[in-house]
């Protein structure tokens, strides 16, 4: 979900990110889209390194099923309502989608440039 001062993604109903506006340089205000990649990383992302791909297990593939995308800003249409667990205001997430949303983070979230002391730190941070 989508306004002028954040915006929400969710999987299943469930809140897995939300970006408050920190600066015009780095908020959409434009439509966006979904780009997915395969790419190299473990020479900083996995704890310094700790962990390289393993080119043996090569080609590395990944594959979407029943993959669908659907957005909404915040003063939508009744058509595009937030998720069922949303409370009434769309701008803020209800107490359970928040301790969701830490949970999801804890236990998936594997790598968050944000804090990542070696990094510069972007505006969106």
């Amino acid at each position: 979900m989508f306004d002028d001062s954040i915006n929400r993604f969710f999987v299943d109903d469930v809140p897995i990110r939300r970006y408050p506006r920190k600066s015009d340089a780095t908020f959409p205000m434009r439509p966006m889209w979904v780009y997915g990649s395969i790419w190299d990383a473990s020479s900083w992302a996995t704890e310094n390194g700790k962990y390289k791909a393993d080119y043996n297990y090569q080609p590395f593939v990944g594959k979407y099923t029943n993959f669908k995308v659907s957005g909404c800003t915040s003063n939508g249409p009744a058509s595009c309502l937030p998720p069922s667990a949303s409370p009434s205001d769309s701008r803020s997430l209800s107490q359970q989608q928040v301790s969701t949303m830490n949970w999801v983070q804890r236990n998936y979230l594997v790598y968050d440039y944000c804090h990542d002391p070696k990094r510069d730190h972007t505006p969106e941070c």
